[in-house]
């Protein structure tokens, strides 16, 4: 089994000028679409997990949240700071050692919308960092995931994408989950965990 890249493997990687895949034009309309500012949310907050270089934090931001983005490569967040945009603060934090929760700097400790793209099948422990997330989720917020589905990747990518029963266990637990498919990826809307230990405010 390929070893699980660390912190200083992924600030390698940007550090070298490298990226990380780009969001489609499907998924840009899905986003755009699906997680439109919350009617009603004074300042809507979102987080963006394993944000990289920080386009999807941007786009949130763009949709007129305030955006903390997260990631433990701190090559990726010199880059992804250079090119800031309003309403965005990054934070240096490993979602895979449950500091995540002390990351919010804010009273409410809740978010309308939580991201997590492309990284869930690299994380050792999935149904604890779900948890953990869902527990920073506003009572009507949603956690989005979006990662690639290994029915439509080469064989070679398998350990980099989620299958149909992966999938099912990262929605069970949920009391709405929207599935939509975009391209050769996945992306889930899921609200309402169940059973979740609310963040303490």
């Amino acid at each position: 089994m390929k070893p699980t890249p660390t912190a200083q493997d992924w600030h390698a990687h940007y550090a070298a000028g490298r990226d990380f895949r780009p969001l489609s034009d499907t998924e840009r309309t899905i986003l755009r679409e699906r997680l439109a500012r919350p009617d009603g949310a004074e300042v809507p907050r979102a987080m963006d997990v394993a944000c990289g270089t920080g386009q999807l934090a941007r786009l949130l931001a763009g949709l007129g949240y305030l955006v903390d983005a997260v990631d433990f490569a701190e090559a990726a967040l010199e880059r992804a700071a250079a090119t800031s945009t309003f309403g965005i603060t990054y934070h240096c934090r490993d979602v895979t050692t449950g500091d995540i929760a002390a990351v919010p700097a804010h009273d409410s400790r809740t978010y309308e919308v939580i991201t997590l793209r492309r990284v869930l099948a690299h994380l050792p422990d999935r149904a604890r960092t779900v948890a953990e997330l869902a527990g920073l989720l506003a009572p009507d917020g949603i956690l989005c995931v979006i990662t690639p589905h290994a029915d439509r990747q080469p064989e070679k990518l398998r350990g980099i994408s989620l299958d149909d029963a992966e999938i099912a266990l990262l929605t069970d637990g949920w009391e709405h989950t929207d599935r939509i498919e975009a391209g050769n990826s996945t992306v889930l809307l899921l609200r309402g965990p169940t059973c979740v230990p609310r963040s303490p405010r």
